[in-house]
Formats: structure tokens, sequence, C-alpha cells
């Protein structure tokens, strides 16, 4: 008999443990009012403000996740006595069809003797043969950023008694330890569903992250009381305290040793030796979420600052823009519809917000993939839609780094699949190199061409401007312990890469070069770039309509644009070549490339799982060279001849 994957213990287990955290998180109400009213016990001034602000959004946030996690419960069975129905029918079917059979066989022989009940015939009808379409699953919650600085530029003062505040801090966090054990029996119940419920929807389910997020809210709230605590301690108790001497107790303003960290014109290595005089580790991270949004900019995007601080200030940074484009696209839909036929100004500030809250995001979602925090936001920048970089594994401890390139029309409002390429180069890593520790770069740290700009280099002069700082920036930050590092690019990412490479003060252990559509026309050969091993890979050149059968782009690429023809996979260029059409190696069966994408929905892009060009890019980038697969180049049919004729053409007007 047919069945359903569908465990209704493991569905149960997901609705009990939903429950469960919803009722442990409602009756926290009164602990957790208790405690801030202890808190705000003598408390006045700016300082007390964002304290009951503060307070006011966790029990408004926590109301909310409780009610999103009992109507997932609510859903969850639902969809629990779906799947029973859906059971039911499918053995009633079964049932019916094993009758119609038996009925058919006995009009086949046409035994005398044999009495058909007629009335059978007219009576058993056939059950529905519709499945059930399960009802979709969401738990969509995101926790509200607290922002806590509170000037300090003025003459303002406020008052605390410090141990009013520690009884705050100590009450909400063993509240929290009770919540964070709901969220892991949360998690465990989700994998197993996940694992044996395949034949339920699940539409969205942001409930488990933005627990998670919930309850790393607090812990800030909690790091930031204590250090209004700490100042008031060390001024000798209850009183009052200049703001400005909170604003530097707790990171809500800026302080002249970030001030000095700020400076313009410093070298990354200047800034690295700055940033570790400051003495933070990651355990100050809590701290840092404090600082103002615009020291938080700058610090998240500051080239020398450790890793683990960049991603601290830049995941704040995104929450905070996420949260101010969601109001802000909400006073304009007001307005929209206010406005009427009047709103067209309404509807382009509309069209912007829209823009830049799908990539904002999408940056977010990528994050939240890799739940254990084994990914960091490295750099996120203002524009709309923003620049960013995720980096796949800690570049603060990494041996070996890889930043990845991406070529024409990649943002990030899509940056989860460029990140997803970055994450198969980090998997064939570990594949070629157990043992090593690993980070990759999903790098889309410039503006890519489009189809109009594609054929020119001035987005790649602007690419590599910004690929040289970040490179120099890994440089400061782990001098005294540099990793291997590795560029791997793609397409107009290889263009922007060579112009980067070819300048004198960067450099890289290895470039692989991927579908190039040019190297920079003043690059003769692989000597001519500041990496001290260069890879190719390069699947066969096809026509833009023969699609699925090779690469339909990169030679068309090198061959008609202005100033970037070179192509590194020339046996004269000098690079090391690669196989990308298909074939054995390590005992598995790897795929060709059918198609100038880095990621194909059939498996055949350049960095798509089981294919031979991942795999090349998995050796190279370990220095396993002796593992790379020979380049073996198909035939050349008639329409590969024009291809190298118009390539050749472009090259001789160069």
């Amino acid at each position: 008999m047919a069945d359903i994957e569908y465990d209704a213990g493991d569905a149960s287990a997901l609705s009990r443990a939903c429950r469960s955290a919803s009722k442990v998180l409602r009756g926290q109400a009164g602990k957790r009012s208790t405690a801030v009213s202890t808190g705000m016990q003598d408390f006045s001034g700016a300082y007390a403000t964002r304290f009951r602000d503060a307070a006011v959004t966790e029990a408004e946030d926590r109301g909310k996740l409780a009610g999103v996690l009992t109507d997932f419960a609510d859903d969850v069975d639902a969809v629990s006595r779906q799947a029973a129905e859906e059971r039911q029918r499918i053995r009633d079917h079964d049932a019916w069809a094993q009758r119609e059979a038996d009925r058919n066989a006995a009009q086949a022989t046409g035994l005398t003797g044999v009495a058909l009940p007629v009335w059978e015939f007219l009576t058993d009808r056939e059950p529905s043969t519709t499945p059930i379409t399960p009802k979709p699953l969401t738990a969509a919650f995101h926790a509200r950023q607290r922002p806590h600085a509170a000037g300090g530029e003025g003459s303002g003062k406020s008052s605390a008694d410090p141990n009013h505040l520690r009884t705050f801090v100590s009450t909400t966090r063993t509240a929290d330890h009770d919540a964070e054990a709901e969220l892991q029996t949360l998690k465990t119940a989700w994998s197993a569903f996940k694992a044996s419920c395949s034949w339920a929807v699940v539409d969205g389910q942001s409930a488990l992250n933005g627990f998670g997020q919930y309850l790393e809210h607090n812990a800030s709230d909690c790091t930031w009381s204590e250090h209004v605590a700490t100042a008031f301690e060390q001024a000798g108790g209850a009183g009052a305290l200049p703001d400005l001497v909170l604003a530097v107790a707790t990171n809500g303003r800026t302080p002249p040793v970030l001030d000095a960290l700020f400076a313009e014109g410093l070298t990354p290595a200047e800034v690295a030796e700055r940033w570790a005089a400051l003495g933070l580790t990651k355990a100050d991270a809590p701290a840092l979420r404090a600082l103002p949004r615009a020291v938080l900019e700058q610090l998240g995007n500051l080239e020398g600052v450790a890793y683990w601080a960049r991603d601290t200030a830049n995941r704040t940074v995104l929450g905070l823009r996420i949260d101010q484009v969601q109001d802000q696209l909400a006073v304009a839909q007001t307005g929209s519809a206010w406005a009427g036929q009047y709103g067209t100004p309404f509807q382009q500030q509309i069209a912007s917000l829209d823009k830049e809250l799908k990539a904002l995001l999408n940056i977010d979602a990528t994050l939240g993939k890799k739940g254990d925090g084994a990914r960091s936001l490295v750099s996120l920048t203002d524009d709309v839609p923003p620049l960013a970089a995720v980096s796949i594994g800690d570049l603060d401890t990494a041996d070996t780094v890889t930043w990845a390139v991406p070529g024409m029309n990649t943002t990030t409002a899509d940056m989860s699949s460029w990140t997803r390429a970055a994450q198969n180069i980090h998997d064939e890593q570990l594949i070629a190199d157990p043992s090593g520790n690993h980070a990759v770069i999903s790098w889309i740290g410039y503006e890519t061409p489009g189809e109009t700009t594609v054929l020119r280099s001035d987005r790649a002069e602007a690419g590599a401007e910004k690929l040289e700082a970040s490179v120099r920036g890994l440089d400061a930050v782990r001098a005294g312990d540099m990793p291997t590092t590795n560029i791997v690019a793609h397409s107009y990412g290889t263009t922007t890469a060579g112009v980067a490479l070819s300048r004198s003060d960067i450099h890289v252990d290895r470039f692989v070069a991927l579908a190039s559509a040019g190297l920079p026309d003043s690059v003769d050969s692989a000597a001519d770039l500041h990496a001290d091993e260069v890879y190719a890979g390069q699947a066969r050149n096809v026509l833009p309509d023969e699609g699925g059968q090779g690469d339909e782009l990169a030679s068309v690429g090198r061959s008609f644009s202005r100033d970037h023809h070179v192509d590194p996979s020339k046996p004269d260029f000098g690079a090391t070549t690669f196989g990308a059409n298909g074939g054995e190696a390590s005992g598995r069966d790897l795929g060709a490339v059918l198609h100038h994408d880095p990621l194909n929905a059939d498996g055949g892009g350049y960095l798509d799982s089981d294919t031979e060009t991942l795999y090349n890019v998995g050796a190279a980038t370990t220095g396993h060279d002796d593992d790379l697969t020979p380049f073996d180049p198909i035939p050349m049919t008639k329409r590969d001849e024009w291809l190298l004729g118009s390539q050749e053409r472009g090259n001789g007007d160069r």
C-alpha cells in the first residue's frame, strides 16, 4: 500500500514543544515585569528611558513569539489530522481497487454458478483519487533590535541604583536560561520533524532563528545594564552621573580610543595595531552591539579590525536597517494610499524601499542558514541594494582563506545563490583537505556589470580596488599567523580579480579563473599576476543558442570586450588548466559543465556540486595539484571554429 512520509509522533512532539515554549514565555511575564520594575527604581534620565524602551520591546516581542509558536502548533496539529485523513483515503482506495479487481476477474472468467452482486457495481463507488494537499506551515518571527545609545553630548545626567540593575540582570538571565532550554528542545523537535515529515509543506520558518535573536537581545540588555551598574559602582554607588561618562562606559558614543581607530588615512596594518591595543575579545561582542549605529557601520567595514567584531557590528546594523526600512515602507504605503492618484513619488519610494528590503532580508536569511554560527557578515555597505560579504568559516582562525568573486548581474538581492556557490567551494575543500580549517568569502563587494557594461572594464577597475582592500585587510588582521590565500573568480569576476592581481601591492597564493570573460589586455601571461599559482577552468565554448551544451557566454565576453580579451585557459598564457567536461577522479563520477552559470538547476554550472570544475577548485585551493584532472577539450565543431576566430579577431584589435 502506498503511504505518505509523515511521522505523527514527531509531529506531535514538535507541537508539544511549541506549546511548552509558548507557555514558558507567557509564564515569565510576571517575573520579568517585576525585574524591570526593580531595575527602574531610582533610575532616571536618558539611560532610564532606554532601559524602559528595551523592556517594552522585550515584552511585546515575547508575547508575539509566544503567539507565533501557539499558532504554529495549531497548524502542525491540523496537518497531522490531514495526514491521517490522507492515509485513510489511500487505504479506502486501495481496498476498493482490490474489490474492483476481484469483480473484474469474476466477470472475465465467466464461471457458471458465480453470482455477481449487481448492487455492488451500483453502490461501491470509487473513493476520491485526489490527494489531500496539506496546509502550508509558516512560523515567521523577527526579534527587533533594542538600541541602547542615550546621548552623552550635553550636560544631561542619569541616576541609577546598581544593586537594582544587577537584580534585574540576575532575574532576566535566569528566565533566559529557562527559555533557552525550551529553544533547544524546539530545535531538536524541528530537526526530527523535517527528517520524517516531508509530506508537510513548509512555507517559511524563521521563528527558531527569531527566538535565538530574542535571547541575544536579552543578553545585550543584561550586558548594557551591567556596564551602567559598573559605572555607578566605580563612582561610589547610587547617585547621578553625566551621560557622557555613561556613554563611554556603555559604548553608547564614540570614546577617544574609537575616534583614533576611525582616523582618516590609516592603513589596514595601522588599524589592526590600534584595534589590538583595545584588548577586546569575542566575549565583548554583546557590549559592541550597544555602540551607536554610525559607529557600528564604520567598525563593520573597517579593514584591519578583527572579523568577529566586524560580524557583530554588521549583524547589528543589518537588524537595525531591516527595522528601519520596514517602518519607512509602512509609512510610504500609508502615504500612497492617502495620496491616491497623486502618489507617484510614494510609488517610487516604495519601489526603492522594496528593493533595499529584499536585499537586506536575503542577506539575513543567508546568515541564518547555518545556525551553528559558521557564517559571519564580513561587510555591509549602505548602498541600495547594499554590497556585502559573507564568510563561511572563521576568518580569524582559518588556515586557508578563499575569496569567491562573482560576475555579471550578481547582487545581494540574491545573496543566497552566490553564497551557495561559496558553500560548495568550502564543502569541496573539506573533501580535499578534511583536517584543514577553511574559510570561503562569498564576496559581493563590488557593483557587478550588467549586459550593457560587461564589455567594459569600468566595474572591474572599481571592484579591483575593493578586492585589493579586502585582501590587505586580511593581511593586517592575520599578520602574525597568515593563512594560505586564494581567489576563485567566475566570468567577469576574473576580469576584476585580474585587474587587482596585476597591481604590485596585492598578493595571493593561488588564483583560479573559471569561465573567464577575459583578463585585462595588459596581462600577457600568468607571470604578470601577483599569485604564486594561477589556474584556469573553461568548458567547451558554444554559441548562445546552444545552451545546455557548454559555455555560451565566456567567449563572447572575451571576443567582443573593449579591453579584456585575454583567455587564461590558452596554453601560451602559462596557467595550470584543468578539466571541465566531466569524468572520473578520486573514485568519484564528476559531471560536465553545461552552462556559463556558476550554478544551474540541472547541476551543470561551474560551481555546482559534483562537477569536474568544483572538484578541481577544491584540489587547487588546498594545494593538491596532483589530483587535478587534465584539461580535455572536446573536438571543435564549425561553430567552435567560428568562436575561436571571433576571439582571435577580437585579440587582433588589441
